[in-house]
């Protein structure tokens, strides 16, 4: 027993070590950034790739036309990817009726999402890119403008952005909000470190220059998913410190949550499965030691069951890790504007371990369905 205690300490300090540098990292983020004049302004390329969205994408582009910036400052380029629904003709309606600049292009056969943005990209006429989904329901309306002063003011080659999920009751939704708010921590933390190693594709900005200098997504193609964060290794190459996260409220967009278990956990397969293709150990070390982390609960509950001698010193770790978490989602809760979702920290280092276990291991063995097609 005195073996699992040192592996279980060790872990223990591993994981403290971890999120301890998410929170120094996280504050020393730009956390604010003063509007600038127009003059200079680079143009910007907003790029959507849609498939079956006719739920949402109505929404999506009234958040973009709602925004409180020059309608010459930029344009939306969106493919729809095949749809099978009426995703198309929504968009078409909405968009020219909206005085911007746009282009829709619709695909005949499906091409998924990252060939849909490389075509979209090759296509624009902006020197800053953004990339969102099609399912975002809210955006500030300074959302643009936020943007376009962050570029002007520190000139990254890669802006991450936040983001977050509807206000939905229900213990799913609730499940998610809080989830996002750990991996909004540890995004933002590690960012501001100049070690950053996730990104969301929902919320992404980045030079054109930077984007072509790597040759965009060429040395990730073969992979369906993935687009955000092979573009980030790729530009992490270039420059580190030129890879920066937008810590300003008016950078969080929202989507809608996953409504059923099936679409999450088909989901979050989708995003673990590409990381046995990411080379950055950082990435390997920070989901085995989450994970290792998590099954800590599973062995105080067995050692409850067994009432081993142990359990002392797993609870001693156990709370440890819940006030490693607390300090990490306390500042990214306040952040987000999700601060009353702390409470369910408890309830949720409960169910995680089991959750993160199912998900990392569909990871290993299945190919995940998304839009209904298998990735590949």
């Amino acid at each position: 027993m005195l073996i699992e205690l040192y592996i279980f300490a060790f872990i223990i300090v591993a994981y403290g070590t971890f999120t301890t540098l998410a929170v120094i990292g996280f504050n020393r983020l730009n956390r604010a950034i003063k509007p600038t004049p127009f003059a200079d302004t680079p143009f910007i390329s907003i790029v959507i790739s849609a498939r079956n969205e006719a739920d949402t994408i109505e929404l999506c582009l009234r958040q973009i036309i709602k925004q409180e910036f020059p309608k010459t400052g930029f344009e939306v380029i969106l493919v729809d990817d095949d749809s099978k629904d009426s995703t198309y003709d929504i968009a078409f309606q909405t968009l020219k009726d909206s005085g911007l600049s746009y282009q829709l292009i619709q695909q005949t056969e499906h091409h998924g999402k990252k060939q849909n943005l490389a075509l979209a990209i090759q296509k624009s006429r902006g020197s800053v890119i953004i990339t969102s989904d099609a399912d975002i329901v809210y955006r500030s309306v300074n959302w643009l403008s936020t943007i376009s002063d962050y570029f002007k003011v520190y000139a990254p080659n890669l802006l991450i952005m936040p983001i977050d999920f509807e206000s939905r009751s229900g213990f799913l939704e609730t499940f998610q909000i809080v989830e996002n708010i750990a991996l909004t921590g540890i995004t933002a933390g590690y960012s501001g470190l100049q070690k950053p190693f996730m990104c969301n594709g929902a919320n992404l900005a980045f030079k054109k220059t930077a984007y072509e200098h790597v040759n965009g997504y060429e040395s990730h193609l073969h992979i369906t998913s993935g687009e955000d964060v092979f573009l980030l290794e790729d530009l992490k190459k270039l420059n580190p410190a030129a890879i920066h996260y937008g810590a300003m409220r008016d950078l969080i967009i929202k989507t809608r949550s996953q409504t059923t278990f099936k679409s999450l956990f088909n989901q979050r397969v989708r995003w673990a499965y590409k990381a046995k293709y990411n080379t950055n150990k950082l990435n390997l070390f920070a989901g085995f030691i989450v994970m290792a982390a998590n099954i800590l609960f599973l062995a105080l509950l067995v050692a409850i069951l067994k009432k081993s001698v142990i359990i002392p010193y797993l609870s001693i770790f156990a709370l440890a890790k819940c006030v490693f978490d607390f300090l990490l989602l306390f500042l990214a809760s306040d952040f987000l504007g999700r601060a009353k979702f702390i409470v369910w920290l408890i309830p949720f280092e409960c169910v995680y371990w089991l959750y993160a276990f199912l998900v990392g291991t569909a990871s290993l063995f299945f190919k995940p369905y998304w839009k209904e097609k298998k990735i590949n």
